[in-house]
């Protein structure tokens, strides 16, 4: 079997400087660890191999995945969209011969995706990591473990940095650094985000793609610690009408930073002798635009993420008027993408070839998408009236047990008729009702 991949190529390619220090690199490196284009470390090694500057720095801030995460913006929108998909339930439905589909219960997979993914994880922390691993470096690899009758057993997660994927005779197949099998592809969950390569096999990572976004934001960040633990940063100054030595200008200033600058001084009474004057100078302009950068470069990773502003802390522009629009927004734009990628990749993967055809996973959004109690009232109360939903199907729908079998039953309104039967019900006016006695009084 030969693989075509990025892996490492039965024949040395010398041809030119540049695939010749490829191919030793890749030889002097275990198996599962060869070079991939669109890992992490890829591009940083690369740059190493041509003797060009270390790359994964901005502005002097190196850009990798843990410092990213130590950027706020980039924690917040990882954190949301992970969490709120694991937390998710997963649920397996069976599509019905007659039509309909029916929720399916006791399948290994659901134990294994909604309870314990392995003795290691439980589901919902693996499947948080799944979700954060594709959204920073575009792909994310977890291993399949049978049981009896190929039954799924566990699942355990791998990095993108220890994984390789190989290609041959149009079938994927993975290796993982410490473990000398060749898996295959339906042995392997893979995850992946927007993929350009020639195969459209690798997700983008958005640490490379947006690495001078990130970097910025993080170089900005750490200016701006520096700028809070300056607290006597060119914000004010001492005028005094009396001329002062050297000496006695330089032991004032030291005397005033001690006392009244840093953040633990702040607040602090000033008292000043012989006439002096305290006068505050404000905020320079450049300070003043450094901070509105801050905020332009959380807002783009915002926009890098498809997550609105306020699920980063972020209230500037929303109202008790627009947060509810933009969650279902974020719900239906950037959560269900990522859920229907997911289910298909479970469906394919997580059930028997039997079952692929007639068998598929969903992930409920019924608790992300409700409204507050009045607009969920209004909602069922319209359901109900037009028979869609029954009184049962309701308290399901509220977490709630149904009420029996007549709960199960029912209901249009009496007023509601088709069309057809209100023109026929309508009266002939060509036709005069028979006179008949006055009515009594």
């Amino acid at each position: 079997m030969r693989f075509d991949f990025w892996n490492n190529s039965a024949t040395r390619d010398t041809s030119t400087p540049l695939r010749a220090a490829i191919t030793a690199e890749r030889e002097g490196r275990g198996a599962g660890d060869a070079l991939q284009v669109g890992s992490d470390d890829s591009y940083e090694r690369l740059a190493a191999i041509l003797g060009l500057s270390p790359g994964g720095t901005v502005g002097g801030v190196t850009v990798n995945e843990r410092n990213a995460l130590g950027f706020a913006s980039v924690w917040a929108c990882v954190l949301a969209i992970s969490q709120d998909l694991a937390a998710l339930p997963c649920q397996l439905y069976r599509n019905l011969p007659g039509g309909g589909k029916e929720p399916v219960s006791g399948h290994p997979a659901s134990r294994v995706l909604n309870l314990a993914a392995s003795p290691l994880q439980n589901a919902m922390p693996f499947r948080m990591i799944m979700h954060a691993t594709v959204l920073l470096h575009g792909n994310a690899y977890a291993l399949i473990k049978y049981g009896p009758k190929y039954s799924i057993k566990a699942i355990f997660y791998k990095h993108p940095s220890q994984t390789e994927v190989l290609q041959d005779g149009g079938r994927l197949y993975y290796r993982f650094a410490g473990d000398a099998t060749v898996y295959q592809d339906y042995e392997v969950l893979h995850l992946r985000g927007l993929c350009l390569d020639r195969y459209g096999i690798l997700g983008l990572s958005v640490l490379s793609l947006h690495r001078e976004n990130i970097g910025t934001g993080l170089a900005a960040q750490r200016t701006s610690a520096r700028f809070y633990d300056n607290g006597a940063k060119v914000s004010s100054t001492l005028e005094t009408p009396n001329k002062l030595t050297p000496e006695q200008g330089a032991k004032l200033k030291t005397q005033f930073g001690t006392q009244y600058s840093g953040a633990d001084n702040a607040g602090k009474v000033i008292v000043l002798e012989e006439g002096m004057k305290f006068k505050s100078i404000g905020l320079p302009p450049a300070d003043a635009q450094f901070l509105d950068t801050r905020k332009f470069t959380a807002r783009e990773v915002a926009s890098m993420f498809r997550v609105p502003a306020h699920k980063m802390g972020d209230l500037e522009r929303s109202t008790n008027n627009n947060i509810e629009q933009q969650g279902i927004d974020y719900v239906q734009n950037c959560l269900t993408p990522w859920a229907v990628s997911t289910e298909q990749e479970y469906q394919l993967k997580l059930l028997r070839t039997s079952e692929v055809d007639t068998h598929y996973w969903k992930h409920n959004f019924n608790g992300l998408l409700r409204g507050d109690a009045a607009a969920r009232a209004a909602f069922y109360r319209t359901m109900t009236d037009i028979g869609a939903y029954s009184i049962n199907e309701v308290r399901a729908l509220e977490d709630d047990n149904g009420i029996g079998d007549a709960g199960d039953v029912r209901f249009v309104q009496v007023n509601r008729q088709t069309l057809e039967n209100a023109m026929l019900a309508k009266p002939d006016p060509t036709k005069q009702p028979a006179a008949g006695p006055p009515p009594s009084e």
